[in-house]
């Protein structure tokens, strides 16, 4: 339950709150963390095993990276989501490095790549697949299989 103690600082520190849009949805899912790369830094061996997706009012999207860091690292891969040839596609334009959980000591960086999760986590286990390079030119890329367990609706 790390995500629901974390989730009212990941809202306030989201890109999107500047924009005044609403959460609309919010799942976490769980499952397996099978590649997580952030420029030279393989955080892999990190990677918490859980997600948390929250589509906006506004049709922009946030993916959320937990790690088992001590420090409460996290990452947001953000931009616009759309449907493309039956899956859900995030346009990033956006990656917030979280240095602790506080959502305080945040990292904005333009972006520019693309998350797709195909097949539906409601129904088994999907895949989501994600390449970026921020404005520095770090390349992240993050690969991630849910359990196929049902994905947790925070606002329930």
């Amino acid at each position: 339950m790390k995500i629901l103690a974390m989730l009212p600082a990941l809202l306030l520190a989201s890109p999107t709150t500047a924009q005044s849009a609403d959460p609309h949805s919010v799942f976490t899912l769980r499952g397996e963390c099978q590649s997580f790369v952030a420029g030279a830094e393989d955080l892999t061996s990190l990677c918490a095993g859980e997600v948390m997706q929250v589509v906006y009012t506004d049709s922009r999207m946030d993916l959320s990276i937990w790690t088992n860091d001590p420090t409460g690292r996290f990452f947001v891969l953000s931009g616009t989501a759309s449907a493309e040839e039956g899956n859900l596609v995030l346009a990033i334009d956006q990656i917030t490095e979280g240095k602790d959980g506080s959502g305080n000591n945040n990292v904005d960086a333009k972006a520019s790549g693309k998350c797709t999760l195909a097949g539906d986590p409601t129904a088994g286990p999907a895949q989501y697949t994600c390449d970026a390079t921020d404005e520095a030119g770090t390349s992240y890329r993050f690969a991630f299989l849910t359990d196929g367990s049902a994905p947790e609706n925070m606002f329930d």
